[in-house]
């Protein structure tokens, strides 16, 4: 026995040096994974057989013990009867029975899982955390956004004009419709937000205002700012598609709030009187 233990060890030593003439390359985790996992086990191997060799002079009696009375206690032998604790309730006597089988194979797959996956996750960091990933698609979606309103261009705030084209106006309603509707209706009447066909608002009238009001938002009132989710064009779209609704007064529309919005004129000066 201890000849053939002694060859054992030889041929996993002999092994190792050409494992390590391998040219190493780039792997994914999971085969990084697997050859820590192989190269623990073979260690673990070796280490066992050098402590049967040098401590127990080769003798396996003692492992081969102790391995039958792990398998007769996850797995009972069908001869073995449950000790009899000598209590009886309405004729019914009580055994000491052995845990399930199924129940320890469990527990084991569970201490395995749980070896794996604190090695994995906190001790080699080969998979990312779930805080982790929540940071790298944060900063994603923020560099998508970042993306999105650059294609849409940029406009003069100070300069903003109510659109009348069919075009801007379309888009304007088809976001209003698909964003908007929760709060003030389709027809824009207003449920828990105001009416926005009325001559009332709440954070004033006109082209100016409203993009303000779509852009900041209002968070009082439960209403976000949407400055991060459309582009400025997107933004004087539905402000002018809002707009475009003054004066419809839809069935079941909110009573008005706020105070009666008048556009101020402007009035630009003539160059040649003022030269």
């Amino acid at each position: 026995m201890k000849k053939i233990l002694l060859s054992c060890v030889s041929v996993v030593f002999a092994v190792l040096p050409l494992a390590a003439q391998v040219p190493v390359t780039k792997t994914d985790p999971e085969t990084e994974l697997a050859m820590i996992f192989t190269i623990s086990f073979i260690i673990f191997v070796i280490a066992t057989l050098m402590y049967i060799i040098g401590v127990m002079n080769a003798n396996v009696d003692p492992i081969a013990d102790l391995y039958f009375r792990i398998k007769n206690y996850i797995v009972p032998p069908p001869s073995e009867v449950a000790p009899d604790v000598g209590h009886i309730y309405d004729d019914i006597r009580e055994l000491d029975n052995r845990i399930p089988p199924w129940f320890n194979y469990l527990f084991g797959i569970t201490v395995i899982f749980a070896f794996v996956y604190m090695t994995d996750y906190h001790v080699l960091g080969i998979s990312k955390l779930s805080t982790d990933e929540y940071l790298e698609e944060v900063v994603a979606a923020n560099l998508q956004k970042k993306i999105m309103l650059a294609s849409g261009g940029s406009i003069n705030e100070n300069a903003l004009v109510a659109l009348k084209d069919a075009e801007s106006l379309k888009e304007g309603g088809e976001t209003f419709q698909k964003f908007c509707i929760s709060c003030h209706g389709p027809q824009a009447g207003g449920i828990v937000g105001p009416n926005l066909t009325d001559e009332y608002w709440i954070h004033g009238g006109g082209i100016k205002n409203v993009y303000n009001t779509i852009k900041k938002g209002v968070p009082g009132k439960g209403m976000i700012s949407w400055e991060l989710v459309f582009s400025q064009k997107q933004i004087q779209n539905i402000g002018s598609y809002v707009l475009s609704l003054q004066g419809s007064n839809p069935i079941g529309g909110k009573s008005p709030e706020g105070q009666k919005y008048i556009e101020p004129v402007v009035t630009v000066k003539d160059s040649a009187k003022t030269l």
